[in-house]
């Protein structure tokens, strides 16, 4: 049972209700605190258009100390799929690096922050140069665009048109369930961009589909097979129709 301080359970009930009051569904955030556990909170940030992230369905989880908001949650990352670095504040690991959280340089944690600023901080990460997120780098580095290519195939695969399936999501997502009409309601009404997106990736990959796309950096490997995604696409298409 928690033993949160009053003044710091009181805190957290206020930022819970200030989300729940004014939601940032604009920003493609969607926010729902755990019913049995005030520590614990659910996010879902849906990728904002024309970056390689549009469309899909990002998933984290808040996990608050007792300490709130003295010190920070730890937010924990949960759209995976074939070992893909999906962003560069975005471990494998599920670790989320940004500096509010403390866990990157710059500007630190202080109890100003709320739940809905850590959120806006999180979808701000989702642009459409990634890439620039790690130390160091610029568009001119060797893996700059071969990054952006895997994470805008791997996205639509895994956090879009995977995300679809019922199944699938309860058996990878079964903590996030409280997202999944969400979910089907974006795509429902956004399937013919979707369908339209990949065949767009396909007829502009013809003549170089089905190819191995490597990076040095994250040592990622990733088979990117167009025709196959469109395929996949309609038929999240025709399953949206029945």
């Amino acid at each position: 049972m928690s033993t949160i301080p009053r003044t710091n359970a009181l805190r957290l009930a206020k930022d819970i209700r200030n989300i729940m009051k004014n939601p940032l569904h604009d920003n493609g955030i969607y926010y729902q605190h755990d019913e049995t556990n005030i520590l614990i909170g659910y996010a879902m940030i849906v990728g904002p258009e024309n970056t390689p992230y549009q469309h899909g369905f990002y998933l984290f989880k808040l996990e608050f100390t007792e300490n709130y908001p003295h010190d920070p949650p730890k937010v924990l990352y949960f759209t995976q799929g074939d070992k893909i670095r999906f962003h560069p504040n975005l471990y494998r690991s599920g670790k989320v690096c940004v500096s509010i959280l403390n866990t990157w340089r710059g500007e630190q944690w202080s109890s100003c922050q709320t739940i809905s600023s850590i959120l806006l901080t999180l979808v701000s990460l989702l642009h459409d140069k990634p890439l620039l997120n790690e130390p160091g780098i610029t568009e001119s580095h060797y893996d700059f665009q071969k990054y952006n290519e895997i994470i805008t195939y791997k996205s639509m695969e895994h956090a879009c048109l995977h995300m679809a399936d019922e199944d699938h999501f309860n058996s990878n997502h079964n903590e996030f369930n409280m997202f999944y009409p969400t979910i089907i309601n974006h795509i429902h009404t956004n399937i013919n961009a979707i369908v339209e997106i990949t065949k767009k990736l396909k007829d502009d990959n013809s003549e170089n589909d089905n190819r191995v796309v490597t990076t040095n950096m994250y040592n990622m490997n990733a088979r990117l097979n167009y025709k196959t995604l469109y395929k996949m696409s309609t038929n999240v298409k025709l399953q949206m129709a029945k």
